[in-house]
């Protein structure tokens, strides 16, 4: 259905147009930006909402102009595409709503950073070329150093600054990598650079691989280009620590898996154990994050930690090159999403009261909010991997296609791995729980209003959801290994238009 098809120039026009709205909007009439970013965001949910509808005629492709094949501008939307557009419509409307009333100065310039942003985002996950992809990353990075310094705090403009020049140096490595890339085969498609690139020298295929390792690598903050994350998750807005931790992330990710399976394609890896490397080094990416965020004493920087040692999880699982393992990882990657902005969400509201994201400041705030207090702690343990939540479901999945492949070290790191964090959680459940100092009785607590409840309660319900009925999500993301490991459907998908 041609109607349906073109659908998807709309993921990107529509918050591309929000957000340079909102200024507008907000500069004339502040009373109506909340229902202006509120109505956009509905209805980018049910944009993406509607291509879940129409799942039978996916995969398809949308051409922008008429191009030649080696520069053409394609917007492709397979299974595996499917993953990030869950993530994008979810956190979208979600974020959308919790910022409506806790952004309450520069709402101007929020909602059009946050919009710009999911351009970016949305552009990144559905572009079968590399030019776009360069354009996309850097709008990622741009909004995101800017919404990272967006409290005008001495701390957060220094980790935004910090992040700006990390981030500077992966987009030098990326626009290297696709340069190069564009020096040996002649075209900019995705789809065509595959048989050209196997004509390549093996060592010069390497190297290219090691610059777009490094360039997407920094902004999913693997070790060791982690460091700009555990700053830039304690000096930002907790709607930031949401976008970073459930789509900007996990986007750079997606971006390098396609241009790794792609690209080099499967027996390229294993030919020179290049997979595996990917697996172990998940592995060990899994037990650093997890002991530093053992030794750190501020929730949102435990969090950044956290963050990466579960993007270890998910390297684990697409280093195995198994269609088991794409479909754990990626089930892995949708189940930290949902659940580290659970966290953020419901920490951000404690912080409200607690006046801050110290484990001291923490102390007492269960009896103060009993509710949101037991959705967190239900939280940590579904991200440790209990069950009956998703983080169970995808870690026991990721043990399962480990065990099959014969990964056991990797296998067993993650059994370590998700000890350890239990660990740390305790800590912040103790200090949760922990007496008060003061009275709190006397206190005057500030009251939340539904947008700030909503998002947190929403997303621990997906938690619990999924994790007792995992086929809801498996069942729309269980083509993705097609995309990727038979890299031959990608290239048909592109070259066939459709």
């Amino acid at each position: 259905m041609e109607a349906t098809i073109d659908l998807a120039i709309w993921i990107i026009i529509i918050p591309l147009f929000v957000g340079f709205a909102s200024g507008v909007v907000h500069h004339f009439k502040k009373s109506l930006l909340t229902p202006f970013v509120l109505t956009a965001g509905f209805g980018y949910f049910l944009l993406v909402l509607t291509h879940l509808i129409f799942r039978d005629q996916l995969p398809y492709v949308y051409n922008l102009g008429e191009w030649g094949r080696d520069v053409a501008i394609n917007l492709a939307i397979d299974d595996f595409t499917m993953v990030m557009l869950i993530l994008l419509a979810v956190i979208v409307l979600l974020v959308t709503i919790y910022s409506s009333v806790t952004i309450d100065k520069k709402r101007g310039k929020f909602f059009l950073l946050f919009n710009i942003l999911i351009v970016g985002v949305s552009g990144m996950v559905m572009t079968s070329d590399l030019f776009n992809l360069y354009v996309f990353f850097e709008i990622t990075s741009i909004s995101s150093y800017s919404l990272v310094a967006f409290n005008d705090e001495h701390f957060s403009i220094e980790a935004a600054y910090k992040y700006l020049i990390i981030g500077t140096i992966s987009g030098v490595f990326l626009l290297l990598a696709i340069v190069l890339t564009y020096q040996a085969t002649g075209t900019l498609n995705m789809a065509l650079i595959p048989d050209k690139l196997a004509g390549v020298n093996p060592t010069v295929q390497q190297a290219l691989l090691s610059f777009y390792v490094i360039g997407l690598g920094v902004k999913f903050a693997m070790v060791p280009l982690h460091t700009w994350l555990p700053d830039a998750y304690v000096g930002a807005p907790i709607a930031y620590n949401v976008l970073s931790s459930g789509l900007i992330i996990k986007a750079c990710f997606f971006a390098l898996m396609r241009v790794i399976y792609i690209f080099f394609g499967i027996e390229f890896l294993q030919e020179f154990s290049l997979n595996t490397i990917m697996s172990y080094w998940g592995a060990v990416t899994i037990i650093f994050g997890h002991s530093v965020a053992y030794r750190q004493s501020n929730v949102k920087r435990i969090m950044g930690y956290s963050t990466i040692a579960q993007i270890g999880y998910i390297m684990v699982a697409f280093g195995l090159g198994t269609a088991a393992g794409i479909i754990a990882g990626s089930f892995h990657l949708i189940n930290h999403a949902i659940m580290k902005s659970t966290i953020f969400f419901a920490s951000g509201n404690m912080a409200k009261i607690s006046g801050g994201y110290e484990l001291e400041d923490f102390k007492g705030i269960g009896g103060v909010m009993p509710k949101t207090s037991l959705l967190f702690v239900l939280i940590l343990l579904a991200l440790v991997g209990l069950p009956p939540f998703n983080g169970f479901v995808s870690k026991w999945m990721i043990l399962e296609a480990s065990a099959e492949a014969e990964y056991y070290f990797p296998a067993l790191m993650v059994i370590v791995g998700s000890v350890i964090s239990l660990g740390y959680y305790l800590g912040i459940i103790r200090s949760i729980f922990t007496s008060p100092e003061v009275d709190i009785d006397r206190l005057e607590l500030p009251e939340f209003t539904i947008s700030e409840e909503l998002p947190p309660f929403f997303l621990g319900g997906v938690c619990v959801i999924t994790g007792i009925l995992p086929m809801i999500v498996l069942n729309i993301i269980d083509g993705a290994p097609q995309f990727l490991l038979e890299r031959a459907n990608f290239i048909t998908l592109i070259l066939g238009g459709g």
